[in-house]
């Protein structure tokens, strides 16, 4: 087993190449395919997951990558520990031309998020870790701990997250249901650092999303007192499953509510 805060400082570094090789091809803007289940893949999705498998086999040889564009990766359950990867997340906000995407790196054990590392390419930020969260801009040796996530005052209306592009009704019942006083709208897997930061403080999620595309943020916040619940309430677990790789629903808290 890797012991998990020196493993996400690795993946950081490896998070932070991958991050390079998409902020060259962003003012490219490359033309996207579509992929069997209608979402877009470009050149610098296939670039930035070629190095990060890259870097992965030489530095963790034993270590299973199951990655988003590795189609070949989805049929195997990953075993007790394993990585899950997302090279590109926000691909439409990409090929948009803005800065709302990033690259995803989790590390499972045993069904468990429990470390991970997501990387901002065009403002080259970096957050990452397991027990300790860590944040950088440029170069990692530069980093700084995350400071606690500040509370929110008694009776202040919670900031909730949505997305761009994958919002549906459903969605729009729960924010009014949790009485949000604000909406901040992204693409990417960085609404995890708003909750991590306290910009935000829920999330929920109704369509179609990807263990990958989640992992990482999940991982990065139960180390500061927050997660992932199902619609039981449950924190979510990681794995191949009947559905492949597809997550259920889900809401994402800041800080989990109490029981």
């Amino acid at each position: 087993m890797h012991p998990p805060d020196a493993l996400a400082a690795a993946l950081a570094e490896i998070a932070r190449k991958a991050g390079r090789v998409l902020a060259g091809f962003h003012p490219l803007r490359p033309r996207p395919v579509l992929k069997s289940d209608q979402s877009p893949v470009t050149e610098a999705d296939r670039a930035s997951e070629a190095l990060i498998l890259e870097e992965v086999a030489r530095a963790f040889p034993a270590l299973p990558v199951i990655s988003e564009e590795n189609a070949e990766s989805h049929g195997v359950h990953g075993g007790d520990e394993f990585l899950l990867v997302d090279p590109l997340d926000g691909t439409r906000a990409f090929i948009a031309g803005t800065a709302d995407f990033c690259v995803c790196i989790a590390l499972i054990r045993r069904g468990i998020p429990v470390a991970g590392v997501l990387h901002a390419p065009i403002e080259d930020e970096t957050w990452w870790g397991a027990s300790q969260l860590w944040s950088a801009r440029g170069v990692l040796s530069r980093a700084r701990r995350l400071s606690p996530r500040p509370v929110r005052p008694v009776g202040e209306m919670p900031v909730a997250l949505a997305s761009h592009f994958h919002g549906n009704a459903e969605t729009d019942e729960i924010l009014a249901r949790c009485g949000a006083g604000r909406i901040i709208r992204m693409s990417s897997a960085l609404k995890f650092v708003k909750l991590l930061t306290g910009e935000a403080d829920l999330y929920p999620r109704r369509t179609r999303t990807m263990q990958w595309d989640i992992a990482a943020g999940d991982a990065l916040l139960r180390a500061a007192g927050g997660g992932l619940l199902d619609d039981e309430g449950h924190l979510l677990t990681y794995g191949r499953t009947s559905e492949g790789w597809a997550a259920p629903p889900f809401m994402a808290y800041g800080a989990l509510p109490a029981p």
